[in-house]
């Protein structure tokens, strides 16, 4: 299978998506995006897409997936994520520099050798070299900062000052009542929800389920468990986590069960369309920072991105960021740049070159 392919372009730990110049009425600026001092001028920008581009069409067989509607312009949704992951590689080597963290010449080594790695084709052949130099010097450089901030931020990123940024820069996640749960899920026969499981299936997941249920020791290995076993890759990855989530968001079965059950305790399988769950509610009801502060911290040691994130939209704060509005937005309350008002989607569902930096699991 290739190393280039499926979603979005997913290029940098923070989730790089790439595009072309995309079709806006916003202010037109000389430069594509400035971060402090540093700027990507628009012949920079369209340079360093023009052969990301190139190399994702000769990779996956088509770039024609970059486009907006009408075919020829590049969705404007692609160029403000490609300026978001821009803008997080600048922000890393700014926070790293403003720590004092030296970032070494066999730190980029490293970095460069995940990269090299994660583009290559399914023939074996790297394709890392043919980006835009430019663009390959900010992938070395900003993914061995995120890299040492990363070592540091496990350490220090579950004090309270820092789960406090956390919280504050989530915008509107915890406004409300919400419940913050894990799960397993072993799904009753392949239909994955699509169609309705035969009662055999669902014998056949509850048996796995209560296999997995019987291994528990309280709550204290459930996100192993959950790592381990359950056919829900998404949350399975961070130990079952689902996130924290308002009334009504799951399908009835489980929301029912969700805001119903004991909080901190496993609950009995509970039966959906997809198969059988086992539930962990952590919190629930109104969530101040107070009522979610452990949850943050538990969530984060098995999510290294997201502790980044926290971090990078901190420092985002505090520096100065400009956008050309053509291609994005920056949102000062998360430290992010979204797509522009009107933005142009794919003319297809885009495929993605899947975490191609990833040296930043969790």
């Amino acid at each position: 299978m290739k190393k280039i392919c499926a979603t979005l372009i997913a290029v940098l730990s923070l989730g790089l998506v790439v595009s072309l110049l995309g079709t806006s009425c916003s202010a037109v600026s000389p430069s594509a995006l400035t971060v402090g001092s540093w700027s990507l001028s628009n012949r920079d920008f369209t340079t360093q897409i023009t052969a990301f581009a190139d190399v994702y069409g000769r990779a996956n067989g088509s770039a024609s997936d970059l486009h907006g509607p009408d075919g020829s312009s590049w969705a404007t949704s692609f160029t403000s994520a490609f300026l978001n992951d821009q803008l997080s590689l600048q922000l890393a080597q700014i926070d790293a520099a403003q720590r004092g963290i030296e970032i070494t010449d066999a730190d980029r080594a490293a970095a460069q050798k995940v990269l090299e790695q994660n583009f290559t084709s399914s023939q074996g052949g790297s394709f890392f070299g043919e980006l835009d130099p430019g663009y390959q010097k900010s992938l070395i450089d900003g993914l061995a900062a995120q890299n040492a901030l990363v070592s540091v931020l496990q350490t220090e990123g579950t004090s309270d000052e820092a789960l406090r940024r956390l919280y504050d820069a989530s915008g509107d996640k915890y406004k409300g009542e919400q419940v913050c749960a894990s799960h397993i899920l072993i799904f009753a026969g392949s239909s994955q929800g699509q169609s309705t499981p035969t009662e055999a299936e669902y014998a056949q997941s509850l048996a796995r389920i209560t296999q997995i249920q019987s291994q528990l020791k309280g709550t204290t290995n459930f996100a192993d468990l959950a790592k381990a076993n359950s056919d829900d890759s998404g949350s399975g990855a961070n130990g079952g986590d689902l996130g924290c989530n308002p009334r009504g968001a799951f399908v009835p079965e489980f929301d029912d069960a969700a805001w119903s059950q004991p909080i901190g305790v496993v609950g009995q399988p509970v039966r959906t369309k997809y198969g059988y769950h086992l539930i962990l509610v952590r919190v629930r009801g109104e969530l101040t920072f107070d009522a979610v502060k452990d949850d943050l911290a538990a969530s984060l040691k098995s999510n290294l991105r997201g502790l980044l994130e926290a971090e990078l939209a901190s420092v985002a704060s505090s520096v100065s960021v400009g956008v050309d509005g053509r291609y994005g937005q920056f949102v000062a309350a998360t430290g992010t740049i979204t797509a522009p008002a009107g933005a142009s989607s794919p003319s297809t569902v885009a495929r993605s070159v899947t975490d191609l930096a990833g040296s930043i699991h969790g």
